[in-house]
């Protein structure tokens, strides 16, 4: 079995972005910093450096997902980000992939559980949409809180289904507060007879669920 770092490499680029420091070179300093806290903390055979790409899928379900969205406007920040990709394509050793097509965050989920479904995988990330992907052989490495997260209460798309993400412009299910989706997704009969009841409801579900969920 081998041990499968997985990097949201976006994710850890605007981590570096507002980190200690600063200068033509910050956002390289300290992205190599953590990346390098990274390794020696999780000792990985093999490590992913995982790029976003456009996510063709959810805009195709939906055109408002991530509409909230504006690109940064910080060329010195997308100058840095080609020259650490750059350097970790020529230098690092390291697994660079990204679809063009597709999210960082689906990426990592094929990595995780089709590609290396037999091995021990740690996802490196502050997204709280990578708890979907949790089991037994696949953990999520919190590196602002540097802590694993646990698995959730309850089915975790189902759950955030009916809350919905804002930061995603994911509307959910109207009316849907933490608690009330708690009792929902934990009962699938309960859930289904409170979907049946409307039809606008299980519409809003459906859709929602569809875009948390990775593909």
């Amino acid at each position: 079995m081998k041990k499968v770092l997985l990097l949201d490499t976006h994710n850890m680029l605007h981590r570096a972005r507002f980190g200690f420091g600063s200068g033509p070179h910050k956002v390289y300093f300290n992205f190599f910093r953590m990346l390098k806290g990274e390794l020696k903390r999780h000792e990985p055979d093999i490590v992913y450096i995982v790029d976003e790409g456009r996510p063709q899928i959810s805009k195709e379900l939906s055109p408002d997902y991530k509409a909230n969205r504006k690109k940064l406007d910080d060329p010195d920040f997308w100058r840095e980000k080609e020259e650490i990709i750059d350097s970790i394509k020529k230098l690092s050793g390291f697994v660079y992939i990204r679809h063009p097509h597709r999210e960082c965050d689906d990426v990592i989920g094929h990595l995780a559980l089709v590609t290396h479904k037999d091995d021990d995988v740690t996802i490196i990330s502050t997204d709280s949409d990578f708890i979907q992907l949790i089991t037994d052989n696949v953990r999520l490495w919190h590196p602002k809180k540097k802590t694993y997260i646990e698995p959730w209460h309850c089915d975790y798309v189902t759950w955030k289904a009916l809350r919905g993400d804002g930061c995603d412009n994911i509307s959910g299910v109207s009316g849907i507060g933490p608690k009330r989706a708690d009792v929902l997704a934990a009962d699938p009969e309960i859930l289904e007879s409170f979907l049946a009841e409307k039809e606008e409801r299980r519409r809003q579900f459906d859709l929602s669920y569809e875009l948390i969920k990775l593909k």
